[in-house]
């Protein structure tokens, strides 16, 4: 099997690049966001956020699965989701639905209800709903998960002995037999590891480090897995802070969802999506870029600039300086914001270069990149450059440049990840009576300019 696309009720959806899947909730008691989206107009408002923050898809679950949960039978589960799906269809209709039920009457009236994608936590063990599932002409996202009669079995996490992921991988290998030798098409199959059920830390841990080996060991390839960690007690435990808030890990998901990425994993199950979106600024962000900006600062420099300047920092300071900013600057001048889980993360500034003796038609210069520390790491900053570069390109600057804090380490090194090399003399820069020497960066964007 080596497709790149997945074939759903939608159509086929090309894997090429990253899909995320958003997370809808429709359950007094789930584990992340518990009842707050049980009301329908909640639920839709929320669908979306998704859709505005760039999920492709959305995964949307009636019974929550988290240790200790209740049972929802067949009547209750569909009695939440048959108004929400209603909604969906009616105010969404361009964004494909996948059910998330391990009951077949309600896949079956899921289906007739126009979801695309069927997504069983029991790996289809229940004839009946894959009998439902071949026939439906959907697509199947199929887990790996351990079972004691109809219960899911959550052992306590912290705790087991088993360090490798031999038994996981084996019992995905039973998934991926059972619903292939029921005559499901490859290609509509995606296969679930099944993080954190009935898995401990120290497993997760390893099924983790095995994702390199995971394609091969299956004969399956990357893209035909859907990765499942948002908000689980993995990212906490991994991270060190077993007790860090539910809330508090989309970050750390973000960034192990890059990890996976760059492994050739595409599809994403997650209740915070992270593809960015980037816009021009517009005046009512610059409480925002003013937030990112002291907070990035502070967090930078902590170490390089002395407190007092970082605790003086103001935001409407900052505030009142952009919007003098963009209402007096010329129409080279670019200011972005980069938007991820539905708020403001970060801005870039570019335009004309204002280094004294260049020729400002020729040399561009990306004045400010900024991102809030959380987000870090998580592919955004480079979003940020990418989308400065190509529009000091198209308005057709031969050659970009900017300037970073000699000590700025963590700066530079992601420049030159980047392709940007030194360039130039280093300068001094005065911030209240304290010179700041910054070394000048430059990118190519046709041949070359001269040394300064």
């Amino acid at each position: 099997m080596t497709p790149g696309t997945w074939l759903t009720g939608a159509g086929r959806i090309d894997l090429a690049g990253p899909f995320p899947m958003g997370i809808l909730n429709v359950t007094p008691d789930s584990f992340s966001d518990g009842g707050r989206f049980q009301d329908p107009g909640a639920a839709l408002a929320q669908a979306r956020s998704l859709a505005d923050q760039g999920a492709r898809m959305l995964d949307v679950g009636a019974e929550s699965t988290r240790p200790g949960a209740r049972p929802v039978g067949p009547a209750e589960e569909w009695a939440r989701l048959e108004p929400v799906l209603a909604l969906l269809r009616t105010h969404l209709p361009e964004l494909p639905v996948s059910l998330d039920t391990r009951h077949p009457e309600v896949a079956a009236r899921g289906l007739r209800a126009g979801v695309a994608v069927i997504n069983d936590v029991t790996g289809f063990r229940d004839p009946a709903l894959l009998h439902v599932a071949v026939n439906g002409g959907c697509g199947l996202i199929a887990m790996r998960s351990r079972l004691e009669g109809d219960a899911l079995v959550m052992p306590p996490y912290g705790g087991g002995e088993h360090r490798d992921a031999a038994a996981a991988i084996a019992e995905l290998v039973e998934v991926r037999d059972r619903v292939l030798a029921a005559g499901v098409a490859p290609d509509r199959i995606l296969l679930d590891p099944g993080f954190g059920f009935g898995t401990t830390f120290l497993e997760d841990l390893a099924l983790w480090n095995a994702l390199p080996q995971l394609p091969e060991a299956l004969d399956w390839p990357a893209a035909g897995f859907c990765i499942g960690i948002s908000r689980k007690r993995f990212l906490s435990w991994k991270a060190g802070v077993p007790a860090m808030p539910v809330l508090e890990r989309d970050p750390l998901a973000a960034r192990l969802h890059r990890e996976a990425e760059g492994l050739g994993y595409r599809v994403f199950r997650t209740h915070a999506v992270t593809v960015p979106r980037i816009r021009p600024a517009l005046p009512e962000d610059a409480p925002a870029l003013a937030h990112v900006q002291v907070a990035s600062w502070r967090a930078t420099y902590r170490g390089i600039l002395p407190n007092p300047i970082l605790e003086a920092l103001s935001e409407p300071g900052r505030e009142a300086a952009f919007l003098e900013a963009m209402a007096s600057a010329p129409p080279a001048h670019r200011f972005w914001v980069l938007e991820a889980r539905g708020a403001v993360q970060g801005f870039a500034v570019a335009g004309p270069c204002r280094e004294p003796g260049v020729d400002p038609a020729r040399l561009g210069e990306v004045h400010a990149i900024y991102l809030l520390p959380e987000a870090w790491g998580q592919g955004l900053g480079k979003a940020l450059l990418d989308r400065a570069t190509e529009a000091l390109r198209a308005d057709g600057f031969r050659e970009a440049a900017l300037w970073v804090l000699e000590r700025n380490g963590h700066a530079r090194r992601f420049y030159e990840v980047n392709g940007w090399r030194p360039w130039g003399q280093p300068r001094n820069a005065w911030m209240d009576g304290i010179a700041l020497r910054e070394v000048a960066y430059r990118l190519a964007l046709e041949p070359p300019l001269p040394e300064l």
